[in-house]
């Protein structure tokens, strides 16, 4: 059923993306095809007509691509298909958040739950409360890797399902621990104070784990655990998924249409996207250039949000398009891999709007430590805005506080360039400033 929750969800997400995606064509269409009228009715050059009709089509039907009706016919026989023989699958679906339909309230479901995890964390929940778990080189012992790359919602997914009620009451205690703390008096006092009680214990790793730091660590929960203990292992690397005693769990970025449903209502907030084509039709081209990021969905969704202007949404895409470019043209690798890799990011201007025109290096993306986030740091917002940039040659900056378990927050350093990069949309950056005075 799981599986069968997972089809329909990933169905649920292709209907609304090819959905939108037909809309903004045929609103495109529409307004070229008046545009056009409009324009073989006037007293201009047909030199002059070749040269407008041009310059509007740029932008539209094509970056969608074509064949949208058979598309979606397509979409509604695969959903069809689906939901064949559903009866046991809809007593699951009463277990699961609903998502709002409404506009004016799905941007605040999103922003306060998890989204698009629910069958794996189910998948989790399942493990941790099943009596059958364990192996026969670990006894009283079932362990489950969950891996994925970083920053794509591992640990989101564990805290969530660890602070399921079911999970709750069926575990003594539930301890968390990190790769670092696994050598400190603190760990040692930890497995102390849980000897002989059913234990959860989730422990993440940032780095390789060899086998025989592995069978040390394993040695030490099997000494402490109670019958029926579980361990979930958080990692990135394939190798950590040979030390589970069942088939891990392995996360993935989203795929594009889940991420267009997830950004969507983050940057439309309380408005419907169908109201405004344009806005859609920019939105939906800077979901495809921040390639799944949650920390960009997040950052650059409030700033839409708060700023539902087209020349501010244009102005945005152009200076996320025109980074994307530069990497992808220099070295090859979108700059969120780079991020992901703890390789500095060049940035042509420290602010994409704005007056700052500088260019800086932005690394060491990072969580922030205990009370970090609570420094007087600028965010990401204003920095990218040109609200609030410190005069420093260097400087710290928040870029994202998570509103949901565990509650992370990420810190990253930005560093000017004293020799100045050429600058990349000069005209968005000066028709923003016209906006906002």
């Amino acid at each position: 059923m799981l599986l069968q929750l997972k089809m329909l969800m990933e169905g649920m997400y292709e209907g609304h993306y090819m959905l939108d995606r037909f809309k903004i064509q045929h609103a495109e269409e529409d307004k070229v095809e008046g545009e056009v009228r409009s324009l073989a009715m006037s007293t201009l050059t047909a030199a002059k007509r070749l040269r407008f009709t041009s310059a509007i089509t740029k932008d539209t039907p094509a970056a969608f691509g074509t064949g949208g009706t058979a598309n979606l016919k397509g979409i509604l026989d695969s959903l069809e298909a689906k939901i064949q023989d559903m009866r046991e699958f809809v007593m699951l679906l009463g277990s699961c958040p609903r998502l709002p339909r409404q506009p004016d309230c799905t941007y605040l479901f999103m922003d306060k739950c998890m989204f698009g995890r629910h069958a794996e964390k189910e998948h989790v929940i399942n493990f941790l409360l099943a009596n059958d778990d364990t192996h026969d080189d670990c006894p009283n012992l079932g362990i489950l890797p969950i891996i994925g790359p970083h920053r794509v919602g591992k640990k989101t997914l564990v805290q969530h399902a660890c602070k399921d009620e079911r999970v709750r009451d069926f575990f003594s205690k539930i301890l968390f621990f990190k790769g670092d703390d696994l050598e400190n008096g603190e760990f040692a006092a930890s497995l102390e104070a849980a000897s002989g009680k059913k234990c959860l214990f989730v422990v993440e790793f940032h780095w390789n784990l060899d086998e025989a730091a592995w069978a040390n660590l394993k040695s030490s929960f099997q000494k402490v655990a109670g019958h029926g203990s579980k361990v979930l292992l958080i990692g990135r690397t394939h190798e950590v998924a040979k030390f589970g005693t069942a088939l891990p769990v392995w996360m993935k970025s989203l795929s594009q249409e889940e991420y267009w449903y997830y950004f969507k209502a983050l940057a439309f907030g309380s408005m419907d996207p169908d109201e405004h084509p344009k806005l859609a039709s920019l939105g939906m081209q800077l979901a495809t250039e921040l390639k799944g990021s949650f920390l960009g969905a997040n950052i650059l969704g409030e700033m839409l949000r708060s700023n539902p202007n087209a020349q501010f949404w244009h102005a945005i895409l152009s200076s996320v398009r025109a980074l994307v470019q530069e990497h992808m043209f220099s070295v090859g690798v979108h700059p969120e891999d780079l991020l992901e890799r703890n390789v500095p990011v060049g940035f042509t201007n420290v602010s994409f709007v704005g007056a700052q025109s500088q260019g800086c290096l932005v690394y060491d993306l990072r969580e922030a430590g205990p009370g970090e986030d609570e420094l007087p740091l600028p965010t990401s917002r204003e920095v990218l805005t040109g609200v609030k940039v410190p005069a420093e040659d260097r400087f710290d900056v928040l870029v994202w506080k998570s509103r949901i378990p565990p509650y992370c927050s990420y810190i990253a350093t930005y560093e000017r360039q004293k020799a100045p990069r050429h600058i990349v949309g000069k005209k968005n950056r000066l028709a923003l400033r016209e906006i906002q005075s």
